[in-house]
């Protein structure tokens, strides 16, 4: 875009505007409020003298901050605070007049329309001489975009209250109307830059309140014709233009206040209008926060070069200001990305986290300059240098043609396409033909080499039901043949069980045969778990033309299980990562084959086969806690499939319930291998552990030596226990024999035990 397209775009945008300026202020004839202050009881209006210095005293010096820390720095801020907890108002009417003034500060921000509440925050006074150098507010609560400022009547003079943004300037002076039993009061958004001047005589005290957005969106006024106008000028702009490209908003907004209800005075309309004209040149656009990074040289801290280690985000306001007062020196690294999406305005979905050149960002204010909206400082830790964070964060329309979707969508990662994906299969019926070829396009896109990487972890947390469920929509067996289950064949237990049964009833299920052959032929017990999982609710929906191919994949149960390693219990590729909670892919196959069973109960070579091989191998942690439980969880005793597991675990659990662990006969512990890094250790120990009769054995050495000792102890599995005796020089560690292996299998014994009484 060129700069006179550039001048006539903002011109449009600029005829955007919404009912309210940045700032607002005004006055309001008094309401006694019964303001009531813990400590120093109801006060009188206007405020005495006397009264003031009895608020100071309960009153603490305001502060200023980043995260947890904060300091006092009367160079930067010169105020007395009183936290809302403890204040109350005992005059009824003081809701009313309230009301008033906070209706008046909706009106003059444009809000009126708008659902808002305003909390207090503090109760601040400044006497002769207090100020507060330039800053910004904070997000102190969700949803808050701006804030309140109440004078209460008090004799001042100076104190003016400035607020500036976007090269404009407010003044808010109270000092006539306080000394003139009247209440005035100044509105403003968050991120409009604003100081208190000196108070030169008597005491400012106001109520401060935090602005809180509520219900649906600010209404935007009717911008059709600007809409017109810019579509004309984004329809010259896509053909020749290098996307996405971001149109810069007025106001700055922190990652968790960006919504499009939370978009700012000109900005909801300006946003709408773009997005409109977006629609109507072929765009897809969506609102992003453009965050530009810069991280560099810490100058200036004041406090003689030196600065105590602190590193918290946090951002200005009224309580809170930059800890060091230091300032960025060099620049060691800076990027400009958008990774923040709103998520409310419209069913266009994300697209990722997404680098941008400052070139495709469309702006009238330079990226990266004046205040960050966000900072973070680091002083001298250790060898390292003191280092400053800024992050600048605008509000943007982003955008791309539509004819150039498709090839930038490829570029991003597998979840933000698979949103696309499902964005598609909802628009089918609306815009068929567009829909229908980005499906195609789609599905013949995915890389088949790395759908076949299953032993990357990012494979296994893919989800490729959209896929599945985008041939479905198709309608096309062809296409199917052609390219869907080249592609099925490698992410089978990634396709849920619905998406699999919606293809099953959509196409002729044979066509699917080697693709369920081949999970069962996996080894892979999730795999597996799928696929029984998927058979059994294909089974429940009892559909005609569905039967041969079920009779064929059941038929065929048997040899898939005769692989299927069953007691093999840890499946995980990452045993870090495994759910303690969740159900093992074990007792889920067999489960579902239980199931399945009870459609067989005339085949009875198939139910011997299957029980073969689930009770083929019955190590302990198998029966105990797969096999046992679905015996005694399951309502019905007509499976004899189930009756046959039932036995089998009988006779397991009474075999091991007859072989009653006995203790040692002595204190003789084996010896494990005079070999390796640890062979001497178990040298000087021989002769302890093949003694009948010693229990205890005393090493009296320097601690490196002890270390070493304790060490082998710790890395193999023996019956002996060590503390170190801290008495003398040196230290001694005493080893001593235990009946710790005994008592293991005692307990698992017992535990045997009360399950064999459970399934008798």
């Amino acid at each position: 875009m060129n700069a006179t397209s550039k001048k006539q775009l903002f011109q449009l945008l600029k005829s955007i505007e919404g009912n309210g300026t940045f700032v607002t202020s005004g006055v309001q004839n008094f309401g006694f409020p019964g303001l009531h202050v813990e400590g120093v009881g109801e006060l009188a209006m206007p405020m005495l003298d006397f009264q003031i210095k009895e608020l100071l005293a309960v009153a603490k010096q305001a502060p200023f901050g980043r995260g947890s820390e904060t300091i006092t720095d009367t160079n930067v801020r010169k105020t007395w605070e009183i936290d809302a907890s403890k204040i109350s108002f005992k005059n009824p009417d003081w809701e009313v007049a309230f009301n008033r003034i906070k209706n008046k500060a909706k009106k003059g921000l444009g809000l009126e329309d708008y659902d808002i509440k305003a909390s207090l925050y503090k109760l601040l006074i400044y006497e002769e001489g207090g100020f507060f150098l330039p800053h910004k507010d904070s997000e102190k609560e969700p949803g808050m975009f701006g804030t309140l400022v109440v004078g209460v009547p008090s004799k001042h003079t100076g104190g003016e209250l400035f607020v500036r943004f976007d090269g404009k300037e407010e003044v808010a002076d109270f000092s006539v109307a306080t000394s003139n039993y009247k209440m005035p009061f100044v509105a403003f958004y968050a991120d409009c830059e604003h100081e208190i001047k000196p108070v030169t005589s008597g005491y400012r005290v106001c109520l401060v309140y935090n602005l809180v957005q509520e219900g649906s969106a600010i209404k935007s006024p009717h911008f059709a014709t600007q809409a017109e106008d810019i579509a004309e000028l984004l329809s010259d702009w896509k053909i020749k233009e290098s996307f996405p490209k971001a149109i810069l908003l007025e106001h700055e907004y922190t990652p968790a206040n960006f919504a499009v209800s939370s978009l700012k005075r000109h900005d909801l309309p300006r946003a709408e209008a773009l997005l409109a004209a977006a629609e109507k040149a072929g765009y897809f656009a969506k609102l992003g926060l453009v965050t530009h990074y810069q991280m560099g040289q810490l100058e200036d801290v004041g406090y003689g070069g030196y600065s105590r280690r602190r590193r918290s985000r946090y951002y200005y306001d009224e309580e809170e200001e930059d800890l060091s007062g230091g300032t960025m020196g060099e620049i060691y690294e800076d990027y400009t990305k958008i990774e923040h999406w709103e998520n409310e305005g419209s069913d266009v979905p994300q697209i990722g986290e997404l680098h941008i050149d400052q070139s495709d960002i469309i702006g009238q204010k330079e990226i990266g300059a004046g205040e960050p909206t966000q900072k973070e400082a680091e002083g001298y830790t250790g060898n390292a240098g003191m280092t400053m964070e800024y992050w600048y964060h605008y509000g943007a329309v982003v955008l791309w043609p539509k004819h150039k979707h498709f090839d930038f969508l490829m570029t991003r990662n597998f979840d933000v396409r698979s949103k696309w994906l499902n964005y598609y299969i909802e628009h089918l019926d609306d815009e068929e033909q567009r829909s229908r070829e980005y499906l195609e396009q789609f599905v013949q896109s995915l890389d088949e080499n790395v759908l076949a990487d299953k032993d990357s972890f990012r494979f296994s947390e893919t989800d490729y039901s959209a896929v599945a469920y985008a041939l479905v929509r198709l309608e096309d067996e062809k296409f199917l043949k052609a390219h869907g289950i080249s592609k099925l064949k490698h992410v089978f237990d990634r396709v849920g069980i619905p998406n699999w049964l919606g293809l099953l009833q959509q196409y002729n299920p044979m066509q699917f045969h080697a693709i369920f052959e081949q999970a069962g032929k996996s080894k892979n017990l999730k795999t597996v778990q799928h696929l029984v999982s998927v058979l059994e609710a294909a089974l429940q929906l009892k559909e005609k033309h569905l039967i041969p191919f079920l009779n064929t994949q059941i038929d065929a149960l048997p040899s898939h299980l005769k692989v299927t390693p069953l007691h093999e219990l840890n499946t995980s590729r990452n045993y870090y990562m495994q759910d303690a909670t969740q159900e093992k892919p074990s007792s889920r196959i067999v489960k579902k084959v239980v199931e399945i069973a009870a459609y067989k109960t005339e085949d009875a070579a198939w139910t011997g086969s299957i029980l073969e091989h689930i009770i083929k191998k019955m190590p302990r942690q198998y029966v105990n806690t797969i096999l046992v439980p679905i015996v005694l969880s399951s309502d019905s005793t007509k499976v004899e499939l189930l009756e046959g597991i039932k036995m089998a675990c009988t006779a397991d659990l009474t075999k091991r319930v007859n072989n009653k662990p006995q203790p040692p006969s002595n204190w003789t512990r084996e010896v494990p291998p005079m070999t390796g890094y640890y062979g001497k250790v178990w040298q000087l120990l021989k002769a302890f552990l093949e003694s009948p009769t010693e229990k205890v054995f005393d090493y009296a050495k320097r601690q490196a030596d002890r270390s070493v000792v304790e060490s082998a102890i710790k890395n193999v599995t023996i019956d002996l226990k060590t503390e170190t005796i801290k008495r003398g020089s040196p230290h001694t560690l005493r080893i001593t024999k235990t009946q710790a292996a005994y008592k293991r299998k005692l307990k698992a014994w017992n535990e045997d035990v009360a399950l064999l009484e459970q399934l008798n």
